[in-house]
């Protein structure tokens, strides 16, 4: 047993609080908070079969990211950058009007996720364990946005003009 300081106090980790064996983080029970998500066709017929089935869907569009789902009678929307903390929130009644401009949604997204949560999840956690996912998918297909990075940018303005191919004489 190891002990661990804690808000100035030194208590006894239990073997329980112990780091497990990383061959472990496999194991079923290591991702209880896990959720289901795979692609989506393009289609606004899809999309609302899997929002009236207690899904949530993952809308793409460049490195901004739109979860829909269905929650206390209406659409909810939490739209974001994709792991950025802020975003905003907007919420619309069922009607046929906003079902309409919900099914047209495939026609200006990237790509589709449909995200299946457990039955005990709260929405946000979905929405944080589905972003996970869609970032680890992303950059598992090489189409996770780089950051703009100037490899040159450490170099004065002579050495820099030296590697565009030499200064003019």
């Amino acid at each position: 047993m190891r002990t661990e300081a804690r808000c100035g106090k030194v208590e006894n980790m239990g073997e329980s609080k112990k780091p497990g064996d990383s061959r472990k983080r496999t194991e079923r029970a290591n991702h209880d908070r896990d959720v289901g998500l795979r692609l989506l066709a393009k289609d606004g017929d899809k999309l609302m079969t899997a929002l009236n089935s207690a899904k949530m869907i993952g809308v793409l569009s460049k490195s901004e990211v739109m979860y829909v789902f269905i929650f206390r009678g209406e659409y909810q929307c939490f739209i974001h950058q994709l792991d950025a903390e802020e975003g905003r929130h907007k919420s619309w009644k069922i009607d046929e009007r906003n079902t309409a401009m919900l099914k047209n949604l495939p026609a200006m997204a990237d790509q589709i996720f449909e995200i299946t949560p457990k039955s005990d999840m709260d929405p946000m956690g979905v929405m944080v364990a589905a972003e996970r996912g869609i970032i680890s998918y992303l950059d598992a297909t090489g189409q996770l946005p780089a950051e703009d990075f100037d490899f040159m940018d450490w170099r004065d303005g002579d050495q820099a003009d030296e590697n565009r191919g030499g200064k003019d004489t």
